[in-house]
């Protein structure tokens, strides 16, 4: 079911490599740079008072009390959450957030944060506040905030640290005070706090409830609290550990149903003789079909060739457009209903009709039309070559989700900070890579028949002929001038008419007029082949020019980030906008 050269399949796998590679960079590759000067808020933050709640199950609420003073009018305040734990491949997402200012619920939306945090942005654009003092409170929970303790890389089994930056070296604001309340799990069998970088402060525990007061901070100054409780009451959070056998053996899996996959799209090869001529009875655009399992780049333009060749159209060149016209009768001319349907979309009717191909919407909405004529009645043509293949198809479409899902694990890791397990990224990596020849191969839904293989050996023998080495003697140009028309229509299919044009000229031998190419050879002074393959590229520059012109008709009608240097988890920051 694949083309019928390695090439081809060695493209599409090594862009799919390269989009897996991408992939697996954005998984491990952090593209925030350092540095960057902090900017201090034009605003400040007269009084942060916190009451948290701390679980045994590590899960922690909070509430938080911003007394916000705006010299000058503003929209609101900004508030980054470090969600990354410092220390542990363990993530401390935000949950249940909600806003009020003023006492009145207020409206925020999360927005772009640098990787490790989340952003929500308070306020809306289109109300500035006056200046003034407004009170914003923010309540939020997030999990998992109970860890081993292991301090100076000692581990001490017994006992569980709550280590966390009550505030974050992330505000831009300065505060004038902070008031902390924290409701333990257990007593407290330790407890340290440290202003920025050394500075201490002394809380004061009354059993389970931990109070903190601090005077004046500075931007950026953030407040950590490390407390210890008994681990046989509280016990850690344990990070999720991978399994690497696990993930070994869920690639492993991933590459072996990715080979089974080709296996089951894999047909067996035919020979391709060298033939001299086409299969009879086929049209260019419908063997090439059966050849590729997918349509001709040119199947349109050789198609238009064809018919000239059968004595319905002559084309012309008019400056930089293009003029077909019907210049024998179609229904006399045995046509296939298609090839009837595709001329009557172009206005191709009756003898004498022509039709313009310029760069213009009308001359590309038409060629559009008959595109999809051709299109429909060439794939219907080829269907005692070739039948559906729901293997392949299911395939194809397995081994596109792997690519879509390991670029989507990338993001969601990069951007959203969500963690997923090692075996499940390696496993649809892996098959992702594997499978990636059936994604890109749209021969893979498709089988041929016995008759289907006997015109793709055929077919792939003429392609043989149309575009072996130019100098090859068994071909004698001068003898067989009257080739050159008449299998001019299936180089163009096929992609080789430079290349058949080439076998005349290297022989000596000029290729000869077109007689359905009005305007090309001796009588409008072309006589080699690359003066033909000028003047063909101009035609089809001119179709692809119209339905350039079509498409783009159709389209046209159609806060800051925050950095925590404290020790602990948590934190974060924030700033007015």
């Amino acid at each position: 079911m694949r083309s019928r050269t390695g090439s081809r399949r060695a493209a599409a796998a090594a862009f799919s490599l390269l989009a897996i590679a991408a992939a697996v960079v954005a998984l491990v590759v952090d593209p925030i740079g350092g540095g960057g000067e902090q900017s201090v808020d034009v605003a400040s933050i007269e009084s942060y008072s916190i009451d948290m709640t701390l679980e045994e199950s590590g899960r922690l609420h909070a509430t938080e009390t911003i007394v916000v003073d705006y010299p000058v009018s503003r929209r609101g305040i900004f508030r980054i959450f470090d969600t990354a734990d410092p220390r542990r491949d363990l993530d401390h997402p935000i949950e249940g957030l909600s806003v009020t200012r003023d006492g009145e619920p207020e409206y925020y939306e999360w927005v772009d944060s640098a990787v490790g945090t989340e952003t929500a942005r308070i306020g809306r654009a289109e109300v500035p506040l006056v200046p003034g003092t407004y009170t914003y409170q923010l309540t939020w929970t997030t999990r998992d905030v109970l860890e081993p303790s292991v301090i100076n890389g000692v581990e001490d089994p017994d006992t569980t640290l709550w280590w966390w930056d009550v505030i974050g070296s992330g505000w831009q604001m300065p505060i004038g005070r902070v008031d902390a309340t924290i409701a333990l799990p257990a007593a407290p069998t330790s407890v340290e706090c440290v202003i920025g970088e050394g500075t201490g402060c002394d809380p004061t525990v009354d059993g389970t409830v931990l109070t903190l007061a601090t005077g004046e901070l500075p931007p950026f100054e953030a407040v950590t609290l490390r407390v210890g409780m008994p681990s046989a009451e509280v016990p850690p959070n344990e990070a999720p550990s991978d399994n690497i056998a696990l993930a070994v053996l869920a690639g492993l899996l991933g590459a072996a149903l990715g080979l089974f996959g080709l296996r089951l799209t894999h047909e067996r090869p035919v020979g391709f003789p060298v033939l001299y001529e086409p299969p009879g009875g086929i049209r260019p655009a419908v063997g090439v079909r059966v050849l590729d399992e997918k349509p001709s780049d040119d199947e349109l333009q050789a198609t238009l060739f064809d018919l000239g060749d059968r004595g319905v159209l002559r084309i012309s060149p008019s400056g930089k457009n293009w003029t077909v016209e019907v210049v024998g009768d179609p229904q006399a001319a045995g046509l296939e209903s298609w090839e009837l349907s595709m001329l009557n979309r172009l206005g191709l009717a009756s003898v004498g009709d022509s039709f313009l191909v310029s760069r213009s919407k009308r001359a590309g909405k038409r060629i559009h039309s008959a595109k999809e004529a051709l299109e429909a009645g060439a794939s219907a043509a080829t269907r005692p070559y070739l039948r559906p293949s729901a293997p392949g198809t299911l395939m194809r479409l397995l081994a596109w989700l792997a690519l879509a899902g390991t670029v989507a694990m990338a993001g969601f890791s990069l951007f959203g900070g969500v963690d997923f397990p090692l075996a499940l990224v390696v496993g649809v990596a892996s098959f992702a890579v594997f499978g990636s020849v059936n994604a890109t191969n749209t021969g893979a839904s498709t089988k041929r028949t016995e008759a289907g293989r006997d015109v793709w050996s055929r077919v792939g023998g003429f392609t043989r002929f149309l575009s072996t080495d130019s100098s090859e003697s068994r071909f004698d140009a001068a003898a067989h001038l009257d080739w050159f028309p008449h299998y001019l229509p299936w180089a163009v299919a096929l992609g080789v008419s430079d290349e058949w044009a080439q076998r005349y000229e290297a022989q000596g031998v000029a290729p000869p007029e077109v007689g359905y190419l009005y305007g090309w050879g001796a009588a409008y002074g072309y006589s080699h082949s690359r003066s033909f393959r000028d003047f063909n590229n101009s035609f089809n520059s001119a179709i692809s020019s119209a339905s350039a012109a079509y498409a783009a008709s159709q389209a046209s009608s159609g806060g800051g980030g925050g950095f925590s240097g404290g020790s602990g988890g948590g934190g974060g920051g924030g700033g007015s906008w």
